[in-house]
């Protein structure tokens, strides 16, 4: 048997295991997500997903990071801005047994404590809010140490790091120096379900202008959409 068909079909038996670990006997991914996912995973490519909110973003790096974590990787380190998602993020990869933290401006006290699990490998998946890379003292003490280490850097909400985004956060723009922090053969994964050409056009540009692209329609049934003609603006 060819080696490279046999890598393929481990993977792809990994993925459906853990996708059902997650939500049950007979879970299917929807499209594009093992796409996604073997992308990262077996060819170590930077990744950009643009798929509607609801998709399942996060399933494609919480499922990379147990698989790339059971071949002896570093940790994930995601970006994220969403305080709400960072808990939902944790609880979902619990379930297959990804052991995650989160930095952020709820939990100051533990941020001593979450460091050192980190830099001792003792956490599978870190988030952090893009303000911590504006933080001296973790930009110091931890920043540099995991991304040299990481098995998976992520990107969530990555329209943020586009000027031409509808909701640019300035702090996003250092997530550019994370990256060239990171060692080549590390995987990037971006993640948003609102960019249009000029913005995807943009982070191309800073993630890398080998990105490729997994694109889905943006359209959610429980939405109505309608369009009213105006004589100017």
């Amino acid at each position: 048997d060819d080696p490279h068909t046999r890598s393929m079909t481990v993977v792809a038996d990994a993925l459906q295991v853990h996708l059902e670990t997650m939500f049950g006997p007979g879970a299917a991914f929807r499209d594009g997500q093992r796409e996604a996912i073997e992308a990262v995973v077996r060819d170590g490519s930077r990744t950009l997903v643009v798929q509607r909110t609801g998709w399942g973003k996060s399933i494609v790096y919480l499922i990379a990071t147990r698989l790339l974590r059971e071949d002896g990787a570093g940790p994930s380190l995601v970006v994220s801005p969403l305080l709400a998602l960072m808990r939902n993020q944790t609880q979902m990869g619990e379930r297959i047994g990804v052991r995650s933290a989160t930095i952020n401006s709820e939990n100051v006290d533990d941020w001593q404590a979450i460091e050192a699990a980190a830099r001792n490998g003792e956490v599978d998946l870190l988030l952090i809010s893009p303000e911590r890379l504006n933080n001296p003292r973790f930009r110091d003490n931890v920043l540099a140490e995991v991304a040299h280490t990481a098995g998976l850097f992520v990107v969530d909400e990555v329209h943020c790091i586009s000027d031409w985004g509808h909701d640019f956060r300035p702090d996003y723009r250092r997530v550019g120096r994370v990256i060239d922090l990171l060692p080549p053969t590390v995987p990037v994964l971006g993640c948003t379900a609102t960019a249009n050409d000029r913005v995807i056009a943009d982070i191309e540009h800073q993630l890398g202008e080998d990105l490729l692209l997994v694109r889905g329609p943006l359209g959610r049934a429980s939405l109505a959409v309608r369009v009213l003609d105006l004589p100017s603006q």
